[in-house]
C-alpha cells in the first residue's frame, strides 16, 4: 500500500489531512531548527520540496481540472501548511516575508517535476528516479565548509555632503534619533528603539536596543547591538560589533564598519561607508543577493540619518 493509497480513503474532511501534515513538518522543522542544520539548504531547500510531495500525495486532485487549476491549489495547499507550521513555531513577519519566494518557487518546480507523462514511461521513470535525488544534492549546501560558499561580504557605499569633516564626526558622536523614511524592503527589519551613544573616542561602546514584534504586535524579540569604536583618525573612524543578539543577527554577522573621510576642493566631503558582514543562510543564490541588497540600503540610510543628517 502506497503513501497515497492510505490518504486516498484517509481523515476527512480534508482539514484534518491539513493538520496532519502540519504537525508533522512542524515537527520536522523544529528538529532541523535545533540542529547544527538550522541555516544551511536542508531547511530551505529540502523541505519545501518535502511539503510539495506530502502536498501532491495527500491532497485529492479534482477531476477534469487544468494544469493552472491543480498547480494554483497544490500551491495553496503548501502555502497552508507553510503558514501554519510558522504559526506553530512562533516564527516572525521577517521570517515568512524571507522565506516564502524560496519556498513558492522550490514548491513549484518540485510540483511540475512529480506531474509523470502517462504517454512517456521514460519520462515517468527519470522523474522519479533523479529528481529526488538532484534536490537532496542541492540541499546539501551549508552541511560542511566544503559545501559552502564563500559567507564573508563587503559592502562600500560613498555620498558626497555639503558639511566638512569634523561637523561630520560631531554627529556620529551625538545620541543616535533614526526616523522613519525607510524602503519597503528595509523596513521589514526594525529600527533601535533606544541608543546608548554621545562620544566618538576609541574604546567607547555604543549600544542599540532592539525590540521585535514578530507577529506585528505580539511575541516580542529582545535584543541588543555593542558597536565599539575600535580607531579614529583624522580621516577615518573603524568600528567592530562587539556583542550581537539582535534578531537580524539570526540571517547574518555584521563584523563592523569603516567610515571614511575625504575633503574636497568646493567644501564638501565625500563620504564613504564600508560594511563587512557574514552570511549565515543557504543557499548562496538566494541569500547572497538578499542580504547584501539589505546591507547597500541599511549603509545609505545610516550615512544620511546618522553620520550627515539634517
Amino acid at each position: 500500500m502506497t503513501f497515497k493509497d492510505i490518504f486516498v480513503g484517509g481523515p476527512r474532511p480534508i482539514w484534518l489531512r491539513y493538520l496532519l501534515l502540519i504537525g508533522v513538518f512542524t515537527l520536522l522543522t523544529r528538529v532541523i531548527m535545533d540542529s547544527q542544520f538550522s541555516s544551511t539548504s536542508l531547511l530551505y531547500i529540502l523541505l519545501p520540496y518535502l511539503v510539495s510531495v506530502a502536498v501532491y500525495f495527500a491532497m485529492p486532485e479534482a477531476k477534469g481540472s487544468t494544469k493552472i487549476a491543480r498547480l494554483g491549489r497544490h500551491l495553496r495547499s503548501a502555502l497552508i501548511v507553510m503558514l501554519g507550521s510558522s504559526a506553530i513555531l512562533q516564527e516572525g513577519v521577517i521570517c515568512v516575508v524571507m522565506f516564502a519566494p524560496i519556498y513558492i518557487l522550490v514548491v513549484l518546480i518540485s510540483y511540475a517535476l512529480m506531474k509523470p507523462r502517462p504517454d512517456d514511461h521514460q519520462q515517468s521513470t527519470f522523474k522519479v528516479s533523479f529528481v529526488p535525488i538532484i534536490f537532496v544534492l542541492v540541499s546539501l549546501e551549508g552541511v560542511t565548509q566544503t559545501l559552502s560558499f564563500e559567507r564573508a561580504g563587503s559592502v562600500t557605499r560613498s555620498q558626497t555632503l555639503n558639511v566638512d569633516i569634523e561637523a561630520l564626526k560631531l554627529n556620529m558622536a551625538m545620541p543616535i534619533h533614526l526616523e522613519e523614511g525607510r524602503s519597503p524592503f528595509l523596513s521589514l527589519f526594525p529600527l533601535p528603539y533606544e541608543v546608548t551613544a554621545g562620544s566618538l573616542n576609541a574604546g567607547d561602546v555604543h549600544i542599540a536596543k532592539f525590540a521585535y514584534k514578530r507577529w506585528l504586535v505580539t511575541n516580542v524579540h529582545y535584543g541588543e547591538t555593542h558597536v565599539k569604536i575600535a580607531e579614529v583618525g583624522p580621516n577615518h573612524v573603524r568600528t567592530q560589533i562587539v556583542y550581537d543578539d539582535s534578531y537580524f543577527s539570526h540571517y547574518m554577522s555584521i563584523n563592523g564598519t569603516l567610515v571614511e573621510f575625504t575633503a574636497l576642493d568646493n567644501g564638501q566631503t565625500e563620504v564613504s561607508l564600508t560594511v563587512d558582514y557574514t552570511r549565515k543562510l543557504d543557499p548562496a543564490w538566494y541569500f547572497a543577493p538578499l542580504q547584501r541588497r539589505a546591507v547597500e540600503e541599511s549603509a545609505d540610510y545610516l550615512i544620511k540619518h546618522v553620520i550627515a543628517r539634517s
